[in-house]
């Protein structure tokens, strides 16, 4: 049997089928999508097939049947007339400045000016230059014209903390396309793709046809690969991951699922998505690695988290409604939109009674990337790192809980005066924030019949569960776990349960006392 090659860093589909390489048949779903409207809108996460996707419609419509042969659209699609297709890939750009925005759209429109014959004025605006080059693609053609965009918010998503440049880009933007509703009637059919949702509210207010199929059930699964495409599609590649690492298939499925599973993007989630980018790239390297991280993490989601105050427990376990959605993400008010969007956040259960939905970080490469970004940011020394890292395999090898409490002294101690906050919920926030990104079976606010556990930190050896407190004293945090009997809910694990009571004073901000049972 042949070795299947999985398509890293391949979101050419033409190419993709021409090498033989793994793909994960969407094109069913692709052609209710093409034959049921016009103007589409598809927001998702960064790295997660969206290219893919439109580079298979792009082929799609340019008649390419020999690259579907084998494909479900294949025997669905009768009528392979080819469609002039336009498609503006913004995702390619570094914005940091406005010249950066001109360049990539110059280059952009010029080459569909150049192959459709189109001369531009020197003083035509970017809209009046795409009208042009879609009249000139129908003429020519005959044939109604595809305009494809993908990643349209990169530009304002590399100005989202500079609101002056911010303005500027989605006014130039919005320009760019407001065409593509008067020209209706020489389009086929025009999808747009992106991070954010901000779109529907500034950017595209002229163009108010657009349908988002975003959160809708029957497109919940366009991008990504499912759990049913692992346990079929991708069965040869479970079992050849599982005798990489001595597992069983099923073990190995599980596996995956902790680490890359967990996205739903409809109310009905009725689809598993895992992550397609590290997916693939686990089924080739065999290797459990958090490549979607490594790919290159949004510094942006960083530097908001930190303005707004945010910390990773503020993260797990969000309730909000379905308007919380919709809200524009040119005004920041509520972080958590654009952490769904992004991918940070996604949805874990509905409430239809009250319309509510459970938002929660998806996996374990979600939440150790960013626990691990985080921690870069308040420790930005490899150094510093390395430090805490020593201490907690320490910890975990030989349970020398006060040569781990020093560290952590010491990591208190590190942060910065502007960032820290005199509350115990940050010093917890910071504490769990540490642990998780070692990669520790760590938890936060566990409840119990009697209130809620600060810290759960579960080793090899011994079970810890850590009170903190903020400008009191450690016997106070060693009372409340005694008292409310915190340890009980783990007495049936087997490994010993160690009450841990620290606390933090306010002045310098650090542990000055901290006590642990025998």
């Amino acid at each position: 049997m042949d070795e299947i090659i999985y398509p890293v860093g391949e979101q050419d589909f033409p190419s993709l089928r021409e090498m033989g390489m793994f793909y994960a048949d969407k094109t069913a779903t692709i052609h209710r999508l093409v034959t049921q409207g016009k103007y589409y809108f598809l927001s998702r996460p960064r790295r997660f097939g969206k290219s893919l996707l439109l580079s298979t419609i792009e082929a799609y419509f340019q008649g390419r049947r020999e690259l579907f042969r084998g494909l479900a659209i294949d025997s669905l699609e009768r009528d392979w007339t080819p469609h002039p297709v336009l498609r503006l890939d913004m995702s390619g750009g570094k914005y940091s400045n406005i010249d950066n925005l001109h360049s990539m759209l110059r280059n952009l429109l010029g080459y569909y000016e150049r192959e459709f014959g189109v001369q531009p004025a020197d003083n035509d605006s970017y809209g009046t230059r795409l009208t042009n080059i879609i009249i000139a693609a129908h003429n020519k053609t005959q044939h109604t014209v595809v305009v494809l965009v993908d990643e349209y918010d990169a530009p304002m998503l590399d100005s989202l903390t500079d609101e002056v440049r911010l303005r500027e880009i989605r006014n130039i933007m919005r320009g760019v396309y407001n065409p593509l509703k008067a020209q209706a009637a020489r389009l086929r059919f025009v999808l747009l793709t992106g991070i954010t949702k901000f779109a529907q509210m500034s950017i595209f207010s002229e163009l108010n046809n657009l349908m988002n199929i975003s959160m809708l059930p029957e497109y919940e699964a366009l991008c990504g690969i499912t759990g049913e495409e692992i346990a079929t599609q991708m069965r040869p590649g479970v079992e050849a991951l599982a005798r990489h690492h001595n597992c069983t298939p099923g073990q190995m499925l599980d596996t995956l699922r902790r680490n890359y599973d967990g996205y739903h993007f409809s109310r009905a989630m009725t689809a598993d998505v895992y992550n397609p980018f590290s997916l693939v790239k686990v089924f080739q390297y065999k290797e459990l690695e958090a490549y979607w991280f490594e790919s290159g993490m949004s510094s942006w989601i960083i530097d908001l988290l930190r303005q707004h105050g945010m910390e990773l427990p503020d993260m797990e376990r969000v309730v909000t409604d379905r308007d919380s959605f919709d809200t524009p993400t040119d005004s920041l008010v509520d972080l958590v939109p654009l952490l769904y969007q992004s991918g940070y956040l996604t949805i874990k259960d509905y409430d239809p009674e009250d319309e509510s939905f459970t938002l929660d970080i998806p996996n374990q490469e979600v939440r150790r990337g960013l626990s691990k970004g985080l921690v870069r940011y308040l420790l930005p020394h490899s150094t510093e790192r390395n430090y805490v890292r020593r201490a907690y395999l320490d910890l975990k090898a030989t349970g020398d809980v006060a040569a781990f409490m020093a560290v952590l002294t010491d990591f208190y101690r590190s942060i910065p005066y502007d960032i820290a906050s005199p509350t115990e919920k940050h010093y917890q926030a910071l504490l769990y924030t540490m642990l998780v990104a070692q990669g520790a079976d760590v938890s936060a606010e566990e409840r119990t019949s009697d209130g809620r556990i600060d810290i759960v930190l579960r080793m090899p050896t011994a079970i810890y569960v850590v009170e903190l407190k903020h400008g009191r004293t450690a016997a106070e945090a060693m009372e409340q776990l005694v008292s409310k009997q915190y340890a009980a809910k783990y007495s049936h694990d087997g490994r010993p349960v160690r009450l841990l009571a620290i606390n933090i004073c306010p002045d310098t901000r650090t542990i000055d006392d901290w006590m642990m049972n025998d």
